[in-house]
């Protein structure tokens, strides 16, 4: 009996053991694959995603600020290019590996992401079909809007610095990355990256109004067609009016370090920086009180209050049309909980 006992043990915990293998396999596959396609699609946005932070991040002040031109003694609000003009302008001077810079970061972030949200939908859809009342689809989409968000604040730094930095940086070298991109006390302590003035309430607020657009898109739905129409219009226009200057105000708080704007964190290290790919600058940065600039951004509402007095209301409003594009792909794409599988 007891022999009998032993072989059926060790049967056991040959099929358990053959179990985890396989589930380990399946996993480490479906990481590959997955980290695969977020490459194809970063590999067709990344380009026009650079593009757009280091535009709505240039900053353009009124006057007695650095040209972005040829043209000698050009004031600043000549100076200043649209969207198409800083991607050609990128190309120049950084060629196509500058439009790819942020690829690695921001591929990382999107799998983070997904491991945050995929546990809430696996719960929600166990079997791909469920009842999900109205009022809750809007819960369980601030949900995986939100909890994603707030994690991967950190990262959303990284990566508009990547964008942004003139360093040429490896994409497997992230401890040099790390050292270029982050400042010597953000390094010690990376929490200290959570409390960036305004960053996190920016992406707090982009995170509330995202869900809430998909909400009354699914609420039109049922109206005819032209009333559906006249409904997600004001609908989209008001989310592009709230999300764009947040937008705006993300990409320059999180350029913006505790120790000093720009690259400046290099500086501290004896190591001496990567190479920097064009003298001639891409963007111009807001230089702080710390290099005898102007005063930093202490939040979100005075980012909002420096943007208009040194450079305009215009800057808040950069690429708001890109901002439209995005949510009309957005709604075009099925949902994470589809419509016909919602039986609300």
């Amino acid at each position: 009996m007891a022999g009998a006992a032993v072989d059926v043990l060790h049967t056991l915990l040959q099929s358990t053991m053959v179990d985890i293998v396989m589930a380990l396999i399946v996993a480490v596959m479906g990481l590959v694959s997955t980290s695969l396609s977020f490459a194809l699609v970063f590999g067709i946005t990344m380009p026009f995603l650079g593009v757009l932070v280091r535009y709505r991040a240039n900053y353009t002040p009124k006057t007695g600020a650095v040209r972005l031109d040829e043209e000698d003694g050009a004031p600043r609000s000549v100076a200043s290019i649209g969207y198409f003009g800083m991607m050609k302008r990128v190309h120049r001077l950084e060629g196509w590996a500058g439009l790819y810079k942020g690829i690695m970061p921001s591929i990382v972030t999107s799998l983070i992401a997904l491991v945050a949200v995929v546990p809430i939908s696996i719960f929600v859809l166990p079997h791909g079909w469920v009842y999900v009342p109205l009022h809750l689809r809007w819960t369980i989409s601030l949900g995986m809007s939100l909890i994603p968000a707030l994690l991967l604040v950190p990262m959303q730094i990284i990566i508009n610095r990547a964008i942004t930095t003139p360093h040429k940086l490896a994409a497997f070298d992230a401890r040099t990355g790390l050292r270029v991109l982050l400042s010597p006390a953000e390094r010690t302590q990376p929490l200290r990256l959570y409390l960036a003035p305004g960053v996190a309430l920016a992406i707090l607020l982009e995170s509330l109004i995202v869900p809430s657009l998909a909400l009354l898109r699914v609420s039109t739905k049922s109206l005819p067609g032209g009333f559906a129409l006249g409904g997600a219009l004001p609908v989209l226009l008001l989310t592009t009016a709230l999300i764009t200057p947040l937008e705006v105000m993300t990409a320059r708080l999180t350029l913006q370090r505790r120790s000093g704007p720009g690259s400046a964190a290099v500086n501290s290290d004896e190591i001496p920086p990567p190479p920097v790919y064009s003298a001639e600058p891409v963007m111009e940065f807001r230089d702080t009180d710390v290099d005898g600039g102007e005063a930093p951004y202490t939040g979100l509402l005075d980012c909002t209050q420096k943007i208009l007095a040194e450079e305009g209301w215009g800057v808040l409003t950069r690429a708001w049309w890109l901002t439209i594009v995005a949510m009309l792909l957005s709604a075009a794409t099925p949902e994470l909980l589809p419509p016909s599988r919602l039986l609300g």
